[in-house]
């Protein structure tokens, strides 16, 4: 090495004896120290708002979401983590009514996102060339994009990534884009865009039809797409609820905590996305697949064949503090639906389906 390594002047001539020479003179090599010093502090910072889990000598390299404290000690773990700290607290005989939970205030929690983050597409398109030029150009205008390149990955991917917005070509290799759009409807309520070269009035009809939000013709301008996606999600938006509550159950979304009849409900967490799923739909019929794919993120033989075993489980949960089996109603043909023993407090799903009973 023959220049400095802070201001690249050439190094004074090097000694006999004593480590080689990296600075050309006191001032660059405190300079050097100094920034090394902020890199550490950077490192620490960001290290403190990492989540605190590890597991095989390896540290989650999420950002911490929530505070988990207990006997005046504190973990800091991710959404992800969360219900791993508090198994293995009760498992070291903690009691569950002596662990606190909270979210934690915006200098500690995980890094927000980007301004220009919009929003997680799905883009099911399988022309390589059309699907990189597109992708590319969403995610330049801040949304994560995510390539399905034919119809099984794209229902796949549509039922275990929950994306924000379908973007849905209609000659896949597999199937037929509406046949997917279709199946896709059983499940999802996601917004779908088609996008696609058939441009007749026929065409344009069944896929709107078949459960799509809008249809655009290729080739298309970007701008005109952005415009529709920002039409599409502002228009199914979700509904900013941050806990539901009708006065005998409540349900925490955040904290995923769950308090019924006054008394903390201590639920697995397939067990609670099951009632989360109901209560956010409550006096609503859903699909049995709609509600596998939220719980099990997936549709299988085995889940379908579980649902109703998890069902008589948090019915059961519920009965013990004293709420009626009857809350949650199996729809005849349909799927399940939560029914309030008391109107709630604010409307939450569109009780279009009081009259299915058991």
């Amino acid at each position: 090495m023959t220049s400095c390594t802070v201001c690249g002047d050439p190094l004074p001539e090097a000694t006999e004896t004593g480590r080689p020479r990296k600075f050309c003179s006191d001032r660059c090599r405190s300079k050097a120290h100094r920034e090394r010093e902020r890199e550490a502090g950077r490192d620490r910072e960001r290290l403190a708002r990492r989540c605190e889990i590890e597991v095989g000598g390896l540290r989650c390299a999420r950002g911490a979401v929530f505070a988990v404290a207990v006997d005046g000690r504190e973990l800091k773990v991710c959404a992800e983590c969360r219900e791993v700290a508090l198994k293995f607290l009760v498992g070291q005989g903690a009691a569950a009514t002596a662990i606190e939970t909270r979210r934690i205030a915006a200098p500690d929690s995980a890094p927000p996102p980007r301004p220009t983050e919009r929003g997680d597409v799905l883009l099911v398109e399988d022309h390589d060339m059309v699907a990189s030029a597109l992708a590319a150009a969403l995610r330049s205008r801040g949304y994560d994009v995510r390539v399905a390149p034919d119809g099984a990955t794209g229902l796949r991917e549509a039922m275990t990534k929950r994306p924000n917005l379908v973007l849905l070509d209609l000659g896949l290799p597999d199937c037929d884009g509406l046949a997917l759009l279709r199946k896709l409807r059983d499940i999802s309520d996601v917004p779908v865009i088609i996008t696609t070269a058939r441009g007749t009035k026929s065409d344009k009809i069944r896929g709107l039809d078949s459960g799509a939000d809008d249809y655009l013709v290729k080739p298309f301008d970007i701008q005109e797409l952005l415009a529709r996606m920002r039409s599409v999600l502002r228009h199914r938006a979700p509904r900013p609820d941050a806990s539901y509550d009708d006065g005998v159950l409540r349900v925490d979304f955040a904290l995923q905590q769950v308090r019924a009849a006054g008394s903390d409900l201590t639920l697995s967490p397939r067990e609670y996305r099951l009632l989360e799923f109901l209560v956010r739909n409550a006096g609503t019929a859903r699909p049995a697949e709609a509600i596998i794919a939220y719980v099990w993120g997936d549709v299988t033989a085995t889940a379908k064949r579980t649902l109703a075993v998890l069902v008589a489980l948090v019915r059961r949960k519920l009965t013990a503090e004293g709420l009626s089996p009857s809350v949650i109603v199996a729809a005849n043909g349909i799927g399940y639906y939560y029914r309030p023993p008391r109107p709630p407090s604010r409307t939450i799903g569109y009780g279009h389906a009081p009259n299915i009973v058991n």
